[in-house]
C-alpha cells in the first residue's frame, strides 16, 4: 500500500478523509522521474493531473528568446489541474529538473470518481477553488508591479523592457 501522507499535504486533497483519501490512491499511480525527463509538452492533451512527492518539476513556455519557466513546483505541489475543469490541451511545457516522484491521476477515473463521490468532489471543487483564487492573487500582484515599473520608466528608446 502506498504511503497517503502526501495527499494529506496536497493543497487539493488536504480535506479528505482517510476513506476518501484511499479511493484517490487506488486511482492514481505513482511515477519516478530522471532529471530533466519531459511530462507533457504544451499542446498535449490534457491526461491527468500530478502531485509531487518528491524532488521537483520546472513548468515552461517557449519563447523567442528560448525556454522561460514559470514556476518551479515542490511538494507538495499539484499540476495539470487545467484539464480537470475545462478538457484544454497543457498549457505548457513540465520537465523534471532532478530525480522526482510524482503521483498521476488519470483525468478520466478522477472525474469518474468524483461523478458517484460528490462529497469527494465538493472538497476537492472547494480546495481548487482556494488555490486557483491565490493565484489569481498573485497575477495581479505581478501586473500591478508590472505596470508601475512602466509608469515610472517611462517609454524605452531601446524598444521594450523584457519582462521577468
Amino acid at each position: 500500500m502506498i504511503d497517503a501522507t502526501f495527499l494529506t499535504q496536497s493543497p487539493l486533497f488536504k480535506n479528505l478523509d482517510e476513506t476518501e483519501r484511499a479511493q484517490i490512491l487506488f486511482i492514481g499511480q505513482r511515477r519516478a522521474c530522471q532529471v530533466g525527463e519531459v511530462l507533457f509538452r504544451e499542446g498535449d492533451a490534457g491526461d491527468g493531473l500530478y502531485i509531487v512527492v518528491k524532488g521537483s518539476v520546472r513548468i515552461s513556455k517557449q519563447s523567442a528568446t528560448g525556454e522561460e519557466a514559470l514556476a518551479v513546483l515542490e511538494p507538495p505541489a499539484f499540476f495539470g489541474e487545467m484539464a480537470l475543469i475545462d478538457f484544454s490541451a497543457r498549457a505548457a511545457d513540465a520537465i523534471s529538473n532532478e530525480a522526482t516522484e510524482l503521483f498521476f491521476i488519470p483525468l478520466q477515473d478522477l472525474r469518474a470518481l468524483i461523478e458517484v463521490q460528490h462529497r469527494i468532489a465538493l472538497k476537492i471543487l472547494y480546495a481548487l477553488c482556494e488555490v486557483l483564487a491565490q493565484r489569481l492573487r498573485e497575477t495581479n500582484e505581478r501586473y500591478m508591479s508590472i505596470f508601475t515599473i512602466a509608469q515610472w520608466g517611462g517609454s524605452n528608446p531601446d524598444g521594450p523592457l523584457p519582462v521577468p
